[in-house]
């Protein structure tokens, strides 16, 4: 006797969700924490830290460290030098993809997939809004 089917069969070990967009938006993200990290281990150097690179480590980790260290351990010290270049270029990376996630969990529904396909759109809508931001040190 066979069997009818009324939906896609499912095949072990096969990802239906995963797409190259998806692909893309999930690489995004990897990129973004990265560029999190570089920018507190910049900032983190430049207000005299002595271990920059831990802070540059368990900031993007933890939305905990990465509060304290923006609301309370920043507050206190201030820049030994200006921002450089590298700098500035992951911290508009780190406030475009900021922004670009919240963009996306407004107009995306709440699904994984579809929020990876429609962030790096957001994302790079948010790149000059970043950019000019970074740049007028809002």
């Amino acid at each position: 006797m066979r069997r009818l089917t009324t939906g896609p069969v499912e095949r072990p070990g096969v990802f239906p969700a995963l797409t190259p967009a998806v692909a893309f938006g999930a690489a995004l993200v990897v990129f973004v924490w990265a560029a999190m990290g570089a920018w507190v281990n910049f900032d983190a150097r430049a207000r005299g830290s002595r271990r920059p690179a831990i802070w540059g480590v368990f900031a993007p980790l933890s939305g905990i460290v990465l509060c304290y260290y923006l609301l309370w351990w920043r507050r206190g010290r201030s820049r030994e030098w200006p921002p450089g270049r590298a700098e500035r270029a992951a911290a508009v990376v780190v406030v475009a993809g900021l922004g670009g996630l919240i963009v996306g969990i407004l107009v995306s529904p709440p699904d994984p997939a579809s929020q990876l396909t429609t962030w790096p759109v957001a994302v790079a809508g948010c790149l000059p809004v970043a950019y000019w931001a970074v740049r007028r040190g809002v």
